[in-house]
């Protein structure tokens, strides 16, 4: 169900925050190089197999540059999760501005149970690609 937003809650400007910080370090920080280079999977090294969170530091370096054929061939999952923290800086922004085009979004069963798939199927397809 969609109706017209008011003022965003501190919940949802706080994660726009966090959102406009993720990808703003993965436009800055190199994918290579220290820091994030020094990261490890621990899901992957005690079984062998990519965790569902595999490749989206990848994906969010390759969705801030504009490249996300390549951002969805590293997950599926972390373009997603790219485009939607845009979107939803974007819209806090819009919300904040008072402005008429923010919708207000609810969350239903039916949303969460898409989550769930999504993060199923990003998982399954990064597994499949990208397996022991």
């Amino acid at each position: 169900m969609i109706a017209r937003a008011g003022r965003p809650s501190l919940h949802a400007v706080a994660l726009a925050g966090i959102a406009m910080l993720l990808l703003a370090a993965a436009a800055a920080l190199p994918l290579d190089a220290p820091p994030l280079s020094l990261f490890f999977c621990p899901f992957r090294a005690a079984t062998g197999l990519p965790c569902p969170g595999c490749g989206c530091a990848h994906a969010f370096h390759f969705a801030v540059r504009g490249q996300l054929a390549v951002a969805f061939c590293c997950s599926p999952l972390g373009t997603l999760l790219a485009v939607a923290s845009a979107a939803h800086v974007l819209w806090t922004a819009l919300r904040i501005a008072g402005l008429p085009y923010a919708p207000a979004f609810q969350l239903t069963r039916r949303a969460r149970w898409a989550a769930a798939a999504t993060l199923a199927a990003s998982w399954l397809f990064v597994a499949l690609r990208n397996g022991p």
